[in-house]
């Protein structure tokens, strides 16, 4: 009978909380970022630069062009797995090798089209 119950509770409250969620993509803040900007931010990550507010701010706010917001999802995935990362003696988390193979694929993708 409990389930049922919270059953009965739930149904109204997702077709209610899912208009307001798919509305809220729309009015997302997004940033506009030009395929040089993101590619120079891109090379630093690639050179293994660690710098943790421009990475956070690149993973975590999407892009106007959704080309380019594409590939920040991308990179976004490198960020999110422990087999792309190692910690560097600072403590700090980078990419490891099969992260950095990655994210040049990734590069080669935005300045030179699928290949």
């Amino acid at each position: 009978m409990k389930s049922h119950k919270s059953s009965f509770f739930l149904v109204p409250f997702l077709l209610l909380a899912a208009p307001f969620a798919f509305a809220a993509k729309f009015f997302e803040n997004r940033i506009e970022l030009s395929q040089s900007e993101v590619g120079n931010i891109l090379d630093r990550m690639l050179r293994n630069e660690p710098d943790e507010h421009l990475w956070d701010d690149f993973l975590s706010v999407p892009i106007k062009d959704r080309t380019l917001d594409m590939i920040r999802e991308k990179v976004e995935v490198l960020w999110a797995y422990d087999v792309y990362l190692t910690q560097n003696a600072s403590g700090q988390y980078i990419l490891n090798q099969k992260g950095l193979d990655e994210l040049a694929n990734i590069i080669k993708e935005l300045r030179f089209g699928r290949t």
